[in-house]
Parts: structure tokens; sequence; C-alpha cells
């Protein structure tokens, strides 16, 4: 068989990489340690929080170190393992305390004016000795005046910034099936076929297929869908497209009879929470335990309310990415490998998903062997 050959921004047995979030992260960092002597390479979700108002990076929610908000000792571990460390910018758009979406996109505009908005970045790069970055604004409004070209902009001005230090770029965007499909209000401000001179390498966020009404975090379907429309908007940079996959499951309940999205729900306690409910509240006709790509489980629980969970098992995921993987090498001009990101690593996850991850490529069609 062919001895894979990755790009030089991933390292490891597969092409692949962990998302550690600093705001749980020795979970984090105790998952990563199970992998890392095969697939060491990680991004990290900890120094990078960004100010909406003045640019500067925030690290108040990270819990590596004790009476410290440094994730450093975590660049340091991954670089132990002899993989790459990504700090991921992000902004935080979500709760009482959240920055709007009109800030967010203020924000990049400014950071296209103002050089001390990307420095700051830079400065956190080269302090900590990270190997590159991921810009992962997932709050912008999309309806500020030229804001795709404006977040086009912000971007080759980081790239540029960082390519002479020889650090490698990426952006993660949200999934998008079509131009305005049902999540533009979130995916509006991110033209992909100007993002794609505009990194080295593009996460596509291929996680929270459903959202409304209970169904798969991801599917094979739909990942033929994400597919089809990276090809009609940035095809040439098929080889260097990084799937983010979910390691999590996500749950629901009914609220005068529509649903209701609860959040992310870890395998661990999607499965512990289907062993509590009793056989007589389940719906039997809605539920199946037993699919093999998505288990899921419909009951009413003792007031009457109506709850939905869905979740992957070990060998769902393995097999999703499988038949995706045997997708990809069927393309044209695609002669690498299938290259993966998994949000979010904890103890959590599905146990065994990082050993089947690893003879991924033993599954490679004879044309690339």
């Amino acid at each position: 068989m062919q001895v894979p050959t990755f790009p030089t921004y991933l390292k490891g047995k597969t092409a692949s990489l962990s998302w550690i979030n600093g705001s749980d992260c020795q979970e984090g960092i105790q998952a990563y340690l199970r992998s890392a002597r095969g697939d060491p390479s990680a991004a990290l979700v900890g120094t990078g929080w960004l100010n909406a108002l003045n640019g500067n990076l925030i690290s108040d929610w990270n819990n590596c170190t004790r009476g410290s908000h440094s994730m450093d000792n975590v660049v340091q571990l991954i670089h132990q393992y002899g993989g790459l460390a990504y700090l991921t910018i992000t902004m935080d758009t979500q709760g009482a305390d959240a920055w709007s979406f009109q800030q967010g996109a203020a924000y990049v505009d400014e950071a296209t004016k103002n050089p001390e908005y990307i420095n700051s970045i830079v400065h956190e790069v080269q302090r900590a000795h990270y190997d590159g970055v991921i810009m992962d604004l997932e709050g912008v409004d999309h309806t500020y005046p030229s804001i795709q070209q404006i977040f086009a902009t912000f971007n080759q001005k980081i790239w540029a910034a960082l390519r002479p230090l020889h650090k490698w770029y990426g952006i993660a965007l949200i999934h998008k099936v079509s131009e305005h499909d049902e999540y533009y209000t979130l995916n509006g401000f991110e033209n992909w076929n100007l993002l794609a001179h505009c990194a080295d390498f593009i996460v596509i966020m291929s996680l929270d297929q459903s959202y409304d009404t209970p169904g798969p975090s991801v599917s094979f379907e739909w990942l033929k869908q994400l597919l089809s429309y990276t090809l009609k908007t940035m095809p040439s940079m098929l080889t260097h497209i990084i799937w983010e996959l979910p390691l999590y499951g996500n749950s629901w309940h009914q609220e005068q009879k529509k649903w209701v999205f609860d959040g992310i729900l870890t395998y661990q306690a999607a499965r512990a929470m289907i062993q509590q409910v009793a056989p007589s509240r389940i719906d039997v006709y809605a539920s199946n335990l037993n699919d093999f790509y998505a288990p899921h489980l419909v009951y009413s629980d003792s007031s009457g309310v109506k709850h939905a969970v869905w979740y992957l098992t070990p060998s769902s995921l393995y097999s999703i990415i499988v038949l995706f993987n045997e997708t990809m090498q069927e393309e044209p001009g695609f002669t690498s490998y299938l290259q993966l990101a998994f949000w979010l690593r904890t103890t959590q996850e599905p146990s065994g998903f990082w050993q089947l991850l690893d003879t991924l490529y033993w599954h490679a069609p004879s044309a690339i062997r």
C-alpha cells in the first residue's frame, strides 16, 4: 500500500486535528493524551478569544494550569508529541454578556484598517510558539455592508502577516450546502469563493447538521451535499480542506408540540440517559437504538414532555468517515488523503474511536494504494 503523505500542516497516522477547549482543558488534555502518539496535532480554543471593541485577545476561560489562564503548557505538550499547535481565534457571541453579531462585523471591518488588531494575533503566535492560526469567527452580521469582501480582506491580511514567519493559516467555515441555505443568518458573511484565496487551508465545520428538528449531527448524505457545494465554490482547495466532525450527539425537547434544541450531548452522557429511560416511556415508532449510523431515542419524561436524543457510536462515526473517504478518492484530481478535525476532545467522547481512525487509510481505494 502507498505510504500516506500528508500536507505539512498536519502530522500523525491520519491527517487529523484534535480540538481542545480551554474552558474544559483538563478533560481535553486527558483525552488528547490517549491518542497523541498517533495523532498529535491540535487546535486550542483559549488565548485567542477576541475583544470586539479593541482587538485584544482574552484568556479568561482557560483552566489548563492552576492559578493561570495560560495554555502555553498545552502548546509545549503538543510539540513534545511531535504535533503542530494552532491558535484558534474566536469571539463570544452567545449568552447574556456576548458580543453582538453587529459588533463582530465591526471588529472585522476595523481589523482591515488597524494593523494593531492583527499584530495582537501575530504577537500571541510568536510568544507561545504556535505553529499557526485557525480563524473561527461564527458571529458576524451578514447584513453589514460589503461584509463578504471585508471578511476576505481581513483573512488575507492575517495570512500575509503570518507567511514571513513560516506559520500556517486556516479559516474555519460554517457549514453551507447552498448560497442561501437555512443557516444563512449564520454563514452569510462567508463567501467560499473569495475565501479560497485567503488561507493555506480551509476547515469546513461538518457538524450540527440538525438543529430545528431532531436528527443526526452529521451524516454521509449531508457530507456529500457539503462536498458538492465545495466543488462549486472552491474546487482548487479540495486537497487543502480539513473536514471537522463531531465527537458528540444532541438532544431536544418539545414545547407546544415544537422541538427546542437543548444542546450537544457527550457520548457517555447520551448512553447514560438512554439507560435510565423506562421502556414504557419510549416512542418505539420514532426511536431506533440499532440504527448503525445514528442511534436515536424519542421518549416522554414523567411530566409528559417529549425528548429526543441522537448520538454517534465509535463504529458509526468511523463508518461515515470511511464512506466519505471513498467518495473523495473518486473526485478527479484528488490524490491526497482525507483530512479531519474533531470537536471536541473530552474523556466523555466515544471510547475506541481514535484506534479505529488510525486504520482509515487501510480502507483507501486501490487507486491510491
